[in-house]
């Protein structure tokens, strides 16, 4: 869905630049740094939940002396 809507936004950038329309800049970049935050927010609410488990599968792997 994210990768829907920035091809989305880029395809809005091109068609205005193409037709010559003037509708001011669509913001890229901005829109692509939007979309990253977002695409991290569920890994960063899920992982403080998480967190014990993984240092548990870190720990049971690991070489012990």
């Amino acid at each position: 869905m994210l990768n829907r809507i920035s091809e989305n936004i880029q395809w809005l950038s091109s068609a205005a630049q193409g037709a010559g329309v003037t509708t001011g800049s669509i913001p890229t970049t901005t829109s692509r740094m939007a979309i990253g935050v977002l695409g991290l927010l569920p890994v960063l609410i899920v992982y403080p939940f998480l967190q014990k488990y993984f240092v548990k599968g870190i720990t049971i792997g690991a070489v012990k002396e």
